[in-house]
């Protein structure tokens, strides 16, 4: 099943894996609120680093660098009536310390309620967490998105959310933070020999993978994505690959966010 390419979507929102002590428990020690600081003036500083088809390129990518800030700005009402906590992202050149380069790069919406807490970007309403938060809990995350077959967004289609780790620490880079939850959001793919690389050249596929950390009295501390789709190369009846794509055509791209600071 190939998957149609919507991805630069999710990436324009944006312009290793590590944990330990893994606890198979349920938090009744606080809401969902707990997992973010919505209060005015507070920001995490992440590195972003994304990962973005090279042009004329049939399969080469390459990693694109920044720090992002994400700032809490103010309590607003969304379009459904509810409390809803506007965020404004940043962009600088990455290891800036210039706070006068950062640069406005999009708005978003955090949405707490007694049962989750939803998150819009560009328009897109995913459902972040749920409540309990224990390992056997279940959720598409995704309903709220239009994923028709064949459309831009079809590859967000089916994501069944759950929480993999709970109450243990993660790393995003050397310095481990305590008390976080682990969300994975989908891991699917076919054709793939790895997350980036296809199995075969001669055989189509696609890879999709989602993963997002939260910590306590924070939000967000680690996101990784990313969407692949690989069209094989055609080849004559030499059994010799032939133009277009004498190599293949794989698109998509992904992204990586781990935070740096907060306040």
């Amino acid at each position: 099943m190939q998957k149609s390419i919507g991805f630069c979507l999710i990436l324009l929102g944006w312009i290793g894996f590590s944990s330990c002590g893994k606890e198979s428990v349920t938090l009744e020690d606080g809401t969902l609120e707990s997992y973010v600081n919505l209060q005015p003036g507070k920001y995490i500083i992440y590195q972003l680093d994304s990962l973005v088809k090279v042009p004329f390129n049939d399969t080469a990518f390459t990693t694109r660098s920044y720090q992002a800030k994400d700032l809490v700005d103010t309590l607003i009402t969304d379009n459904l009536g509810r409390p809803s906590w506007r965020v404004f992202r940043y962009l600088r050149p990455l290891g800036s310390n210039d706070e006068s380069a950062w640069e406005p790069s999009d708005t978003y919406y955090i949405t707490p309620t007694r049962s989750d807490l939803e998150v819009v970007e560009n328009n897109l309403r995913f459902q972040k967490l749920v409540y309990p938060i224990k390992e056997s809990i279940y959720w598409f995350g995704n309903k709220h998105i239009n994923t028709t077959p064949g459309g831009p967004l079809d590859f967000l289609d089916t994501w069944e959310y759950n929480y993999t780790e709970i109450g243990g620490s993660f790393a995003p880079f050397d310095v481990p933070v305590d008390s976080t939850i682990t969300i994975l959001q989908t891991d699917q793919g076919s054709g793939f020999a790895d997350d980036y690389n296809p199995l075969d050249p001669d055989q189509p596929g696609y890879r999709i993978y989602s993963i997002e950390v939260y910590a306590k009295n924070i939000g967000l501390i680690y996101k990784h994505l990313l969407h692949f789709n690989y069209k094989a190369r055609t080849l004559n009846g030499s059994n010799n690959p032939v133009p277009p794509y004498p190599d293949g055509n794989k698109d998509g791209g992904a992204i990586t966010l781990r935070m740096i600071s907060h306040n």
